[in-house]
């Protein structure tokens, strides 16, 4: 009697989460099938170690094809069609390259969606995937789903480190069989919690400068002290700084991050602080608010000087006293918490403009660590990059010796970020090299710094200023500086994409990608 057929599920390894969470949601349409890996360059290899006639389909997910070469493509793909087998190909917003001949199209079909894969997938196989797309949320993530972003950051930095899938291959399982964080097994409890000590890319840099800062962190985590201020420019890692003091202090209790430039002015001190239900309009239910949900542990306060004065008062009496009192409550309610905040901005030329109080700037600064940007420590360039990369491209080709020349050519204003940012383009556009995408993002910078207001316009009083930051990197976030000032332009030329980027000076795909990083739609 003829065994039956599997179904084979082939898993990216580009924005390693998003790939993950899109094969778990395949797995949930067909249960029992196999799962595998492959990354960019490497697909043939991977479908050659299977036998062709055990499967009935082959379901590649968010591979890109344009790295592989076509004759070794053409002839893994007609194995596997001649044993049998139907090949789908899933990609969000990337079509079938141009180089990849019609003789290799013919043996598989394509679905090109818009969107996240996992969603695009999702919608694609009639699966209902929200409790799996939440995971995906790093705004305000609820804590299963920070304990699963931690869980997929582990897992890569496994793989990058040992070339392990076996963790990779426990994620998607347990994803599609909705296996609570609660439930996880040891040998993955131990796994996040080495990550959490050891995988962090922003402190794995050997420089004199990066030793200084990771024996700071060890010696501060130790000590015991309840308030830390990290400061550096956009892009550095001061939130790993925070994760590493969490994870090293020994504290039982959760880690939570908040923005302070990002939530409304009127949701600010309810966030933090709390409310009880009837203290304001929507105030439908209490909230125990960040500090009170962060006792016994540790709470991250990015952008710390963007919080308003008035806020800011209420703060300096939680880190003085170490009580909450909830909006509308009559009690206070003691709390133990860790405050690390952060800040890319000099808070005492702040303080000496009365746009920061000097009260609360003293108790935040007994303790500081300052992170350095990458042009202060040229030695760690080329090490961040190759380790970046191996994430990025595990089994993939190095980076070349012009690769490495052309990144250390480079100041990274936008620093550990920015360097990420170009890297994980490299793998999406393969028309174009790594020297020829650092030269377009510097040359990027320079133009949109240099570009100025149409005749008459005035820059507008915002958050954000109109050029992005300087190549000093001091300022707002290089990102999302950039973000709002293509939409600007974008819609000084009525949302036409063609203008937007011929007013900019860059092609429109560069247009394009910084538009669809701000969500924006528009026509051509």
């Amino acid at each position: 009697m003829e065994s039956k057929k599997k179904i084979l599920l082939v898993s990216g390894l580009g924005i390693l989460a998003e790939h993950l969470v899109a094969t778990a949601i395949a797995l949930k349409r067909f249960p029992g099938a196999q799962v595998a890996f492959a990354s960019m360059g490497v697909l043939p290899d991977v479908l050659d170690g299977f036998k062709p006639s055990d499967f009935s389909e082959v379901h590649l997910l968010g591979i890109g094809l344009a790295a592989a070469d076509p004759a070794r493509l053409e002839t893994s793909f007609s194995r596997l069609v001649k044993g049998g087998a139907k090949i789908v190909w899933y990609s969000a917003g990337h079509p079938v390259p141009d180089e990849i001949p019609f003789s290799v199209q013919a043996l598989f079909e394509p679905h090109v969606g818009e969107g996240s894969l996992a969603g695009f997938v999702a919608r694609e196989l009639g699966i209902e995937a929200a409790p799996l797309l939440a995971t995906l949320v790093e705004r305000s993530p609820t804590d299963s789903a920070r304990l699963w972003q931690e869980r997929y950051k582990a897992a890569g930095w496994m793989f990058s480190n040992a070339h392990d899938f076996l963790a990779l291959d426990q994620i998607v399982r347990d994803l599609a069989l909705g296996v609570a964080p609660a439930k996880w097994g040891e040998p993955v409890q131990t796994l996040v919690k080495h990550w959490r000590r050891f995988g962090t890319r922003e402190l794995q840099a050997s420089g004199p400068a990066m030793r200084k800062v990771r024996k700071e962190i060890g010696r501060i985590a130790k000590s015991g002290v309840r308030r830390v201020l990290v400061t550096g420019e956009s892009g550095v890692g001061k939130e790993t700084v925070a994760q590493q003091l969490h994870v090293q202090s020994g504290r039982r209790g959760p880690y939570y991050a908040f923005n302070c430039a990002t939530v409304a002015r009127d949701l600010i001190e309810s966030r933090l602080f709390g409310h009880v239900k009837g203290a304001f309009t929507d105030a439908k239910t209490d909230s125990p608010g960040l500090f009170r949900d962060a006792s016994g542990g540790t709470l991250f306060l990015d952008e710390i000087a963007e919080l308003p004065l008035d806020v800011q008062g209420v703060l300096l009496r939680v880190l003085q006293d170490g009580v909450v009192q909830p909006f509308g409550a009559s009690q206070e309610t003691k709390v133990d918490v860790l405050v690390v905040a952060a800040t890319n901005r000099d808070l005492r030329e702040l303080v000496r403009r009365r746009e920061f109080r000097e009260d609360l700037y003293w108790r935040l600064s007994v303790v500081q660590i300052r992170m350095p940007p990458l042009r202060e420590r040229e030695s760690d360039v080329a090490a961040t990059a190759k380790q970046i990369w191996s994430c990025l491209v595990p089994k993939g080709k190095p980076l070349s010796r012009e690769d490495l020349a052309a990144i250390q050519s480079y100041d990274w204003p936008g620093n550990v970020r920015e360097l990420s940012n170009v890297l994980e383009r490299a793998t999406l556009f393969d028309d174009l090299t790594i020297p020829e995408l650092v030269d377009e993002e510097r040359a990027e910078v320079a133009r949109l710094a240099a570009f100025d207001p149409a005749p008459g316009e005035s820059a507008p009083a915002a958050p954000l200023p109109l050029s992005p930051p300087q190549p000093s990197g001091a300022g707002e976030n290089l990102d999302e500086a950039v973000r709002a000032f293509v939409n600007r332009v974008y819609e000084r030329h009525g949302r036409n994409l063609t203008e937007t980027a011929k007013a900019l000076g860059v092609s429109r795909n560069t247009a394009r990608r910084h538009l669809g990083l701000a969500g924006a739609k528009g026509r051509d």
